[in-house]
């Protein structure tokens, strides 16, 4: 035991090396955890959403167009039913356009005229940098 004591005391500062580097693995394995339950959670949510608005839109397609919901207290009996737009997630773009946005702002870049208020930033300081200290 007395061997112990005596390497910690003579080691003490690899052995807080190691404590700490620990503390930070249990730290970043515990922050990973609630990032992937956060996003887990979402998904589900964004799920449960897309399932109940498909649910929706199937329900809507099978009842006959002449009977009204009254489902809600709140909605007058002669007022129309909203017709949502069926749900759909947008596609990627095709490459050209990605394309052609990326030259578009590439080529604005390039026609904007450079600064002619005077010399840029870095030429003043190497100019502030070479100048005399007395001066």
């Amino acid at each position: 035991m007395n061997e112990y004591i005596s390497w910690m005391q003579d080691n003490w500062y690899a052995f807080g090396n190691l404590f700490s580097q620990f503390a930070f693995l249990l730290a970043g394995v515990w922050f990973a955890r609630k990032i992937l339950r956060t996003m887990r959670a979402s998904q589900e949510q964004f799920g449960a959403l897309l399932k109940l608005s498909l649910t929706d839109g199937l329900k809507e397609q099978s009842k006959p167009s002449a009977s009204t919901d009254t489902s809600s207290p709140y909605v007058l009996a002669d007022w129309p039913a909203a017709q949502a737009p069926p749900l759909s997630l947008p596609g990627p773009e095709p490459r050209s356009k990605r394309l052609s946005k990326a030259w578009k702002g590439a080529i604005v870049w390039l026609e904007t005229p450079i600064g002619s208020e005077g010399p840029g930033p870095l030429r003043k300081v190497v100019r502030w940098l070479q100048t005399p200290a007395g001066n």
